[in-house]
């Protein structure tokens, strides 16, 4: 049989497995995907940051986790309410009119929960796979808010490490890798020139 290797089936379709065997495999039982938005999240600025009319602010994530906190089991067999504690973390920049550039970063929190089936054995998790934001600059009695709305999207699910059987075609053997060439080899010229005579 040709080398069976990694990636799509011919259009003919796959060849027949060579084998079956069991590994060791962390199976996901149940997951789902959330979009979940922090509103009108609000900070003051630093006394050292003043700024001036047109002054505007971008910001960027820098981290983000989300924790399983309460499981709280409903009223099907094996289903609970799985509730997630959010982190995120985002650095912003004020860019004044005139002046000079000044940056902080702001941490807040927020929950979310999702139904999981999760039976005995099984582990429920949850992380955050994008994040993005937005901020603008607010005035208030005691200084300046900057203001942000946070979006992110989170993915709940219950995995348990399984010994599974399935069909292979045997082990993977990566093939030899290609090697980028060093440069000209030997290099020209290897030698200086030679003296030319004069005819």
């Amino acid at each position: 049989m040709a080398t069976v290797t990694p990636g799509q089936c011919p259009s003919t379709g796959c060849p027949s497995p060579t084998e079956i065997d069991c590994i060791i495999v962390d199976k996901v039982y149940d997951s789902c995907v959330q979009t979940v938005t922090l509103s009108n999240e609000c900070a003051l600025l630093a006394a050292t940051c003043l700024p001036s009319t047109g002054a505007s602010v971008s910001c960027s994530i820098t981290s983000s986790s989300c924790t399983i906190g309460a499981l709280t089991p409903t009223s099907t067999t094996d289903f609970v309410t799985a509730t997630g504690i959010i982190s995120v973390t985002l650095s912003y920049t004020v860019a004044p009119a005139t002046g000079t550039l000044c940056s902080a970063t702001e941490t807040f929190t927020t929950t979310a929960t999702a139904v999981l089936y999760l039976p005995s054995g099984t582990t429920a998790s949850c992380s955050v796979l994008n994040a993005a934001c937005t901020c603008v600059l607010v005035p208030t009695t005691l200084g300046t808010d900057v203001c942000c709305n946070i979006t992110l999207c989170v993915l709940f699910q219950s995995t348990a490490t399984v010994q599974l059987l399935v069909p292979t075609y045997g082990f993977c053997v990566p093939p030899t890798c290609a090697v980028a060439p060093l440069g000209v080899c030997p290099p020209v010229p290897l030698f200086p020139p030679q003296l030319a005579t004069s005819s």
